[in-house]
């Protein structure tokens, strides 16, 4: 186990593999994939802050939100 929360789990299989579990869906991926796609989810939540209203954002809790 790499990571966890309530909406995701990344894993790392004995064959190398990084497991990226969202939901019902894993998709099965190389290290510097997964590398470029967290650089890639890190860009999309900066634009969405700086394009939110500026009203607070909703409190988060732990239930699996799609």
């Amino acid at each position: 186990m790499l990571a966890q929360s309530p909406c995701a789990e990344v894993t790392r299989c004995s064959c190398g593999h990084i497991h990226l579990a969202v939901g019902p869906v894993t998709l099965r991926l190389e290290e510097d994939v997964l590398r470029a796609l967290g650089h890639t989810l890190l860009e999309a939540i900066q634009h969405l802050e700086e394009t939110a209203p500026t009203h607070a954002h909703a409190a988060s809790d732990d239930r699996w939100k799609q």
